[in-house]
């Protein structure tokens, strides 16, 4: 395998045009050299002249410096394109090998901006609705209701009950339920009196009676 064969496709693309670039460069220094040579033969044929005046030798030596800046003009305008040409390339040759662009790179850049300042807003609003938020109810601890220890309150929490109030208002319909699918002691509820201790409790801490 050759060289450029071993070369990936950006290297031979970059290869490319920068042998015209420099075939370009070439053929401006050259040109330039011409006229600036060209300038000098008129210059002294001017010196020679006797019969024209300071004047039209100033005349022949601007028109001769505007012809060197127009090609310098040219040359230049011919890099600028050359150089387009190999960004258009090579932003190209990326694309197809699914590396981003400078242009992907700005707008993911402008993207994750965007995200941040909602993703800060959202924050704010949060602190907000927390500051002005009242605090959440305190538990009770179920555990003061004789019958229930550490393991059958998380039962009861895992159940969505964490309150004397809610065991003070349970239902036969309801006792039925908590023995067989969350605490299953059957009797358990009723044997213990748990709703009788809980009324008691909730009375004592919220002086409210059930």
């Amino acid at each position: 395998m050759s060289e450029e064969n071993r070369k990936s496709v950006p290297e031979v693309m970059a290869d490319q045009v920068k042998a015209v670039m420099d075939r370009a460069q070439d053929e401006t220094s050259k040109l330039m050299g011409s006229l600036v040579k060209e300038s000098e033969k008129l210059r002294d044929q001017t010196l020679k002249l006797a019969g024209e005046t300071v004047h039209e030798a100033q005349e022949r030596m601007e028109e001769v410096r505007e012809m060197v800046e127009g090609v310098r003009g040219k040359a230049s305008d011919t890099l600028d394109h050359l150089e387009q040409i190999f960004e258009d390339r090579v932003s190209r040759a990326l694309k197809r090998l699914g590396v981003p662009t400078r242009d992907d790179l700005r707008g993911i850049a402008h993207r994750l901006e965007e995200i941040n300042e909602n993703i800060k807003a959202l924050a704010h609003d949060q602190q907000a609705a927390a500051m002005t938020a009242p605090a959440a109810a305190e538990k009770d601890d179920l555990k003061l209701i004789s019958g229930i220890g550490p393991v059958l309150e998380g039962k009861l929490h895992a159940a969505g009950i964490h309150y004397y109030r809610q065991i003070a208002i349970l239902t036969d319909a309801d006792i039925d339920h908590l023995e067989s699918a969350v605490i299953h002691f059957n009797g358990r509820i009723r044997r213990d009196d748990w709703v009788a201790q809980a009324r008691e409790l909730h009375a004592r801490k919220y002086g409210e009676s059930l």
